[in-house]
């Protein structure tokens, strides 16, 4: 059974599992699932994508098929998703995590990286990453940070996995500068800045089903809803990228800073969501509050 870490601050609480992967398992507010809480078998068998929210890092989203060329050097990367063709956010989110420190409100998980045997095969490059959590009576926040431990400088990305209950009638709302549109490989094809993409006043959720990276975000989004329950996340500069996933269906969505687009390590003609280039002992780092607003 993993080990579970329960916080608690004024109206709200959370629950968090370092091995799952450094994952919450539940944040909620009052009586009310602020992330969709996760299944106690999910819990019992590690199941880190059924749980509430896990980090990014060393890169957010995918990959395409793996490969990518730096410092005159092919790498292939192994697949770490079983129903795609590209390796998938990155190790965090495959690996226990250490508690650093814990109390009432606050917890600090720590994740060392070294390329070293199966491990390489994951990310080639070695650094060290930090996740805390905080509740404060405004909500959670949840602050991530790697550090480069390569003696030269190395490409380095992070972002947060947060999904959200649906429950029927929400409305999702964010300014953007533009939309990345998929290709038929899940891959960003094309930039696209017209009013079909825009949210900035507001679209039901799922119109369209999204999967998609938005450059140019404000670092301010809200989820409204039907009970009148706001839902607000806000991130620190440092993650540009809001990624969006809607899936048709399904009864959770998701929401997620990112500091770049998908596929960012092979996309250096990017005007913006490019990937962090981090200088020995350099460090890329940001945070995410999640709060509530009630207007019943």
């Amino acid at each position: 059974m993993a080990t579970r870490i329960a916080l608690c601050r004024d109206e709200w609480s959370a629950q968090l599992a370092p091995e799952i992967g450094g994952a919450i398992l539940s944040l909620a507010w009052r009586d009310s699932a602020i992330l969709r809480p996760t299944p106690a078998e999910a819990v019992q068998r590690g199941e880190v994508r059924r749980t509430a929210c896990y980090p990014l890092v060393p890169y957010a989203n995918r990959i395409a098929r793996g490969r990518f060329r730096w410092a005159g050097r092919d790498h292939v990367l192994r697949a770490n998703f079983p129903v795609g063709a590209h390796p998938l956010h990155g190790v965090g989110w495959r690996r226990p995590w250490q508690v650093e420190r814990a109390d009432e409100a606050r917890c600090e998980l720590r994740l060392a990286h070294r390329p070293q045997g199966e491990d390489a095969l994951d990310w080639p490059f070695a650094f060290d990453a930090i996740e805390t959590f905080t509740l404060t009576p405004q909500g959670l926040c949840i602050s991530l940070e790697a550090r480069n431990l390569e003696p030269a400088a190395v490409p380095l990305g992070f972002g947060l996995h947060p999904l959200f209950v649906r429950a029927g009638g929400e409305v999702l709302r964010f300014a953007a500068g533009g939309c990345w549109r998929n290709g038929e490989d899940e891959l960003p094809a094309e930039h696209v800045a017209d009013p079909s993409w825009d949210h900035a006043r507001g679209r039901p959720l799922g119109s369209p089903p999204l999967d998609n990276d938005f450059v140019g975000w404000d670092g301010v989004a809200s989820i409204v809803g039907a009970d009148g329950l706001e839902i607000r996340i806000t991130a620190s500069a440092d993650l540009p990228v809001l990624r969006v996933f809607t899936p048709s269906g399904r009864d959770f969505f998701g929401v997620e800073p990112v500091s770049h687009i998908a596929d960012a390590i092979n996309r250096a003609d990017l005007a913006a969501g490019r990937m962090a280039l981090v200088p020995p002992g350099g460090r890329i780092g940001g945070s995410v509050t999640i709060g509530v607003e009630h207007n019943p």
